[in-house]
């Protein structure tokens, strides 16, 4: 047989070669990279948005949220998160008078790439639309748990204290607040501010709110108590100079004092110093001096009774002043 015949016959067999090669190579391929992108996982409480026409808001849905099954690499299902998916229903054009039952399937999805939905479970929405209106609600800062021990908040503020939000009117009209997220306070000593988002009224309804997100003021005080001393001994404080002689009107004075209640439960009263400062006095007639107090950290005096007493000093012996009961004359050392 001649070449000229035998060429259609050589290029048909060539062809034929090259075609089950390549459909060789695909299923080795496929193979190889089979396993790679294998891996399946699946995602729980996907959020669920309904696209509706302007003027219009959701009422009412069957559900908020779905489970989507994803296949991908391995890379892509170890990363994957609820807060990266999404499940996308398109309502719009749709006849708004009677409730509408809506299919979810994977093209509904909008995930990462890397991942593909294989199903949504469940497939079904149903939908009760309303006209849309526009409300100014405030906003309730939502505070979880409690701070430390000794410490409570004295105030919380949002700003905007106010927000708009846009939703069915019906629905609307039943909101009294928008939450913010959950602000937790363990472990906080101290007031701070922070940005937190706003919680949608309802899983059940679509909202829009603006802004989105607030700033949050939170006032921390350490928690207070009070205890009274009685009779607590009032020292004298002198400077460079001490005189020889100085005499007091009151030896002993009462001391209230406020503080965290852990600290003032294992307070005693040798932790506690009342003094009058003789530093800058000179000898001669006798003065009203304040009386002072040296206290742990963290505790304050709220009040001291009495709040001054008569002090004399001199080089000589001075007698008692005026006759008061309580005042003492001696000899002096410095006490402090």
């Amino acid at each position: 047989m001649s070449d000229s015949r035998l060429g259609p016959i050589r290029k048909l067999i060539q062809g034929r070669s090259a075609k089950l090669v390549a459909v060789i190579l695909a299923t080795i391929t496929w193979y190889v990279i089979q396993p790679a992108i294998s891996f399946e996982a699946t995602i729980s409480d996907v959020p669920l948005r309904v696209q509706v026409d302007s003027g219009w808001a959701v009422l009412e849905q069957s559900i908020g949220s779905v489970d989507v099954h994803f296949r991908g690499s391995r890379e892509g299902i170890r990363y994957l998160s609820q807060e990266q998916l999404e499940v996308m229903v398109d309502a719009r054009g749709a006849d708004y008078g009677d409730a509408l039952t809506l299919v979810m399937d994977p093209r509904s999805v909008r995930a990462p790439r890397g991942v593909r939905a294989v199903f949504v479970r469940p497939s079904e929405v149903t939908l009760t639309i309303d006209q849309e209106e526009d409300l100014i609600i405030p906003v309730r800062v939502h505070i979880q748990g409690n701070p430390p021990e000794g410490y409570e908040v004295e105030s919380v503020r949002a700003v905007p204290s106010e927000v708009t939000v846009s939703g069915p009117g019906q629905r609307l009209q039943l909101v009294e607040a928008i939450r913010t997220t959950p602000i937790d306070m363990e472990g906080r000593l101290q007031s701070f501010k922070l940005r937190v988002g706003l919680v949608s009224p309802s899983r059940t309804w679509a909202a829009r709110i603006e802004p989105e997100r607030v700033e949050v003021e939170v006032d921390l005080v350490e928690r207070s108590s009070t205890v009274e001393l009685e009779d607590v001994r009032i020292h004298k404080l002198f400077g460079q100079t001490v005189w020889s002689y100085s005499v007091l009107d009151q030896t002993h004075a009462n001391i209230k004092l406020v503080g965290r209640a852990d600290r003032l439960e294992s307070l005693v009263q040798r932790d506690v110093r009342l003094y009058v400062d003789l530093s800058n006095l000179e000898p001669g007639e006798p003065v009203e001096l304040p009386i002072r107090a040296h206290l742990p950290a963290r505790v304050r005096a709220e009040e001291i009774r009495p709040e001054t007493i008569r002090v004399q000093i001199g080089e000589t012996p001075i007698r008692p002043l005026l006759g008061e009961p309580n005042a003492t004359s001696n000899q002096n050392t410095n006490d402090d």
